[in-house]
């Protein structure tokens, strides 16, 4: 799931890796990062190393423009994707700071001028798109050929978009029987049949987001429901819809939290912990964790720009968030059974139920990666943190690439190596361990912000215009 770049700190929004053929691992890769979130497939065997020529399965255009990530089940591959009349405002790649106002402020224009400058170049508002088509596809894993194509609404946004986002960005999930397609609070939730037949379609009253930054947070099914969360400037919400009949079960309202920034694009988590099952959200300054029923179990202060999801691992949880630059980039690990209110004091680094604290260390956009002991943090600047995800210690930083790279996709491991895809389609493969050690690096040649997926031998990886198939190669 693509999500959106910052403002002002603020969220803007195959050569083969051995000479085996590879073996039979899982071909579900059902929701943004993979089974449980975590971004983990060490049943898959992936390819190192490939070229336009060699070890891809296939690629095909893409309708439309999205960051929403695909998702796999067995023979299916499913992406969203949003179709404009016109030609959409140009992303690019890089950090969106404050440079440009600064730059204007010295010319000496007025804070009204700034801001209608910083707009009109980053800025696509509602006026300027036309009627978007939100599309639902599914292509056939082996050849790449879009089996159907569903439009699953149609008209003018309801607000506008940073260029670095997109209408769709929010990744669908499945649980083998139905597809969940979100575009966001602002428009809604549809559900297919796994042969695009529409079921059910749910949606809210659109709420306003931060400086029209668009939206982003994706779905979540587990056990019979779909978990939506809506973090905005308006009636925040995170609701559970029943996934037979898209009925709403529970809806918990949000706007009690005091944040400076109440939009958020943080996807939930539902962690399956020795104690209980409980759906972890990060958003309006605070982790709050809920039960199946929509009950707050525990709440934990600290956290900025909720943009980076939650992830689980060896019996902890692990929650952050970004900021531009090395500040405001809290990374916490949280223990099980917690109840209340667990933030930590001024002074503290840890209390009963915070195993540890790092005030910076979180990335930006790109979510975590918990793998064999070591937690992997890419900020969107290329800075690599690793470190041990039992005490938080740190063992490594380094610059993905050596540097001049730029990241907003999460990060994804098989087979003790972690893959790392770049603003600019460039995918590092580095080996899991507590030094620097990039084995390969290959090239799509096109700006690419969506998260990798994977099954049992292929890499998918989404660019501005194409999806491609990356096979690792039979031997």
């Amino acid at each position: 799931m693509r999500k959106p770049v910052a403002y002002g700190g603020f969220a803007l929004l195959a050569l083969i890796s051995s000479a085996r053929t590879p073996a039979a691992g899982p071909a579900e890769w059902p929701q943004f990062r993979g089974p449980g979130g975590a971004g983990v497939a060490d049943e898959s065997v992936l390819p190192e190393q490939w070229s336009p020529t060699q070890n891809i399965a296939w690629s095909t255009e893409i309708p439309g423009r999205g960051w929403s990530s695909p998702i796999v089940w067995h023979d299916r591959v499913f992406v969203t994707t949003a179709v404009s009349p016109g030609a959409f405002k140009a992303p690019s790649t890089g950090i969106y700071g404050n440079d440009y106002a600064a730059e204007l402020q010295k010319k000496g224009l007025s804070d009204e001028e700034i801001l209608k400058r910083v707009v009109g170049r980053d800025i696509e508002l509602t006026g300027e798109t036309g009627d978007i088509k939100y599309m639902v596809l599914a292509l056939d894993a082996k050849t790449g050929k879009i089996v159907w194509s569903e439009e699953a609404q149609r008209g003018l946004p309801s607000g506008g978009r940073h260029r670095k986002n997109t209408y769709a960005s929010e990744t669908p999930a499945t649980d083998g029987e139905r597809v969940y397609a979100s575009f966001g609070g602002n428009v809604g939730v549809f559900c297919y049949t796994m042969d695009g037949r529409l079921l059910w379609k749910r949606s809210w009253p659109p709420q306003k987001i931060y400086l029209d930054f668009g939206t982003a947070s994706s779905p979540i099914v587990h056990n019979g429901r779909v978990y939506v969360l809506h973090d905005n400037d308006g009636q925040s919400f995170f609701a559970a819809l029943d996934a037979k009949t898209g009925d709403e079960i529970w809806n918990v309202k949000r706007t009690d939290l005091a944040s400076r920034l109440a939009s958020g694009w943080s996807t939930p988590l539902v962690w399956q912990n020795t104690l209980r099952t409980e759906i972890v959200t990060i958003g309006r300054g605070f982790v709050i964790s809920y039960d199946t029923d929509g009950k707050e179990l525990w709440r934990l202060k600290g956290m900025t720009q909720a943009t980076p999801s939650p992830v689980a691992a060896n019996g902890l949880l692990y929650v952050g968030s970004g900021s531009q630059g090395e500040a405001n980039r809290p990374l916490m690990a949280v223990r099980p059974g917690a109840r209340g209110d667990i933030s930590l004091a001024a002074d503290q680094t840890s209390n009963e139920f915070v195993a540890w604290f790092q005030p910076r260390f979180s990335g930006y956009t790109p979510s975590p990666l918990v793998y064999r002991g070591r937690v992997y943090s890419v900020n969107d600047n290329g800075v690599l943190q690793v470190a041990d995800s039992k005490t938080g210690t740190e063992i490594y930083k380094a610059r993905v690439g050596g540097g001049g790279q730029t990241f907003s996709s999460s990060p994804l491991a098989s087979r003790g190596r972690i893959y790392f895809l770049s603003e600019d389609g460039d995918l590092f493969v580095l080996r899991a361990g507590d030094k620097y050690a990039e084995i390969a690096k290959n090239s799509f040649g096109e700006m690419s912000l969506a998260s990798p997926a994977a099954d049992a031998d292929s890499l998918y990886v989404r660019t501005q215009t194409k999806l491609y198939r990356v096979r690792a190669e039979k031997r």
